[in-house]
């Protein structure tokens, strides 16, 4: 029977990209003492490139399900916030709510039990934010300690929702030792390596979480003070994980999934791999890209090439290779180019071809204009989990340029939505943007490719299914359990 009501909803809201024909549903499920109607969805959806069936599970429970998404802070940008939009735009009957310590200016509780802010604790006197405190100098993304040492806000509040789903808890979101008493089941999405480790976020070339980093931290460097530190916070983090009574884990990339298995810090976890989802409603090629370019201060005619991140010149975003692989097309005779940069720029750069730069962006409509003003987006990233500038830019049809980093090859499928180079190549990364610039039909061609890959992959109704879909499984074996 087509039942619009029945999951998702009848239509997106922009009907030129994509629109629900119809849900078909099939009921009637009984898990021994639990009776639950599992019904089963076929999802049409009329796209750009033809049609789309989506054929997912979804366990319909009686009542609404209220989920809390717990994070340190969000903005329009980010995964949990996204998420939460996905889920309340496309699963009927669940309800999802951002927790943050942080609220910002978005809808959102904020968490109890911890200091207002600008009040100092004791505890903050002693330890202060991260142990950059003895960190070698030229090192500064080291080990958050607070959630090993008692510091977070009341847990207590988390019982309100059905699931807790835990995302950024670094700094002083959660005690993790607190975890454990939370009498709901956990999903936990890692977005980086923070949960892994010790307390780094990203390891670079370190493989020292696969020995429960004992050894020399590359982060620490070798201090005078706290040499052990390391072990230390990672014992006691595993302890704190290991007491929880019910905890999924989530990845949103292959590679972190991999990553986490070579971990020892969650043995016998359940391990589930699901992408970070994009709006494609929102992020779609503009009507009138020259108009864009105009506002810009584009010269008609130029072969634009974007970059971008929240801290460009971050080591680990590999901003300074942006610069080379200009000057080696540069060199090559390439002259009508022209750089369209946003985000934190640290550090002020000489670059052989004009730019404009449209510094930091909140506002989600006019990034997805910028993206649609480029070519290409050349994203040298050296760690990444899944990169949303990847997500945003393939949904826009601008495609990238990129290096095999991470879970971004997940996204970026070299040859068919972007061109991929070895991590560190600089000349290889210069060829695939000049065969872009010489190659119109290529460039469409993973322009289109492109845009299908996000709307089959990432968006919304797709990742939305897959979160309920887990949620509601994760409940019923939290319930068998007790």
């Amino acid at each position: 029977m087509l039942s619009p009501e029945s999951g998702f909803p009848h239509s997106y809201r922009n009907e030129k990209k994509a629109v629900m024909l119809g849900t078909a549903c099939r009921s009637s499920w009984n898990t021994g003492n639990l009776d639950f109607p599992k019904t089963f969805f076929f999802q049409i959806c009329r796209l750009d490139g033809g049609f789309l069936i989506l054929i997912l599970s979804y366990v319909a429970s009686p009542q609404c399900r209220t989920i809390f998404q717990v994070s340190h802070s969000v903005s329009a940008s980010s995964a949990p916030y996204r998420l939460s939009d996905a889920l309340n735009r496309h699963i009927p009957g669940l309800k999802s709510t951002l927790l943050l310590r942080r609220r910002k200016k978005l809808t959102a509780w904020k968490s109890t039990g911890h200091p207002p802010e600008g009040l100092r604790t004791p505890c903050d006197a002693i330890w202060p934010m991260d142990l950059t405190f003895c960190c070698r100098k030229e090192e500064k993304t080291c080990l958050s300690p607070l959630n090993v040492l008692g510091m977070g806000f009341d847990t207590a509040q988390m019982e309100k929702a059905d699931v807790v789903h835990l995302h950024w808890i670094g700094g002083r979101t959660v005690d993790f030792s607190q975890l454990r008493h939370i009498r709901r089941p956990l999903v936990y999405t890692l977005h980086d390596m923070f949960a892994c480790t010790a307390g780094c976020h990203c390891t670079m070339d370190c493989s020292l979480f696969q020995n429960e980093c004992r050894g020399n931290c590359p982060q620490l460097g070798a201090p005078r003070l706290f040499r052990n530190i390391p072990a230390w916070l990672f014992s006691r983090k595993r302890r704190a994980f290991g007491r929880i009574p019910s905890l999924t884990l989530v990845t949103p990339s292959l590679w972190l999934k991999r990553e986490v298995e070579r971990s020892c810090m969650f043995p016998g976890r359940k391990i589930v791999q699901i992408y970070n989802p994009v709006d494609t409603d929102l992020f779609r090629p503009a009507e009138d890209r020259n108009a864009i370019r105009a506002g810009l201060g584009i010269p008609p005619g130029a072969f634009v090439i974007a970059c971008g991140a929240t801290g460009l010149f971050n080591p680990v975003k590999g901003g300074h290779f942006i610069p080379l692989v200009l000057e080696e097309l540069y060199r090559r005779g390439h002259r009508n180019l022209h750089l369209l940069l946003f985000g934190n720029q640290e550090k002020s750069v000489d670059y052989p071809f004009p730019s404009t730069s449209a510094g930091f962006i909140t506002d989600m409509n006019k990034l997805a204009g910028l993206y649609s003003a480029a070519d290409i987006f050349l994203n040298p990233t050296l760690q990444d989990v899944l990169s949303n500038v990847a997500l945003e830019s393939m949904a826009c049809k601008t495609p990238s340029v990129t290096f095999r980093t991470g879970g971004v090859p997940e996204a970026v499928l070299d040859g068919r939505t972007g061109l991929v180079a070895p991590q560190g190549d600089l000349n290889q990364m210069a060829a695939h943007c000049e065969r872009l610039i010489q190659d119109g039909k290529l460039l469409q061609t993973l322009a289109e490719e492109g845009r299908r890959h996000a709307e089959q992959t990432f968006s919304y109704p797709v990742i939305a299914a897959r979160h309920a879909a887990l949620y509601e499984e994760t409940l019923r074996e939290y319930r068998y359990e007790e």
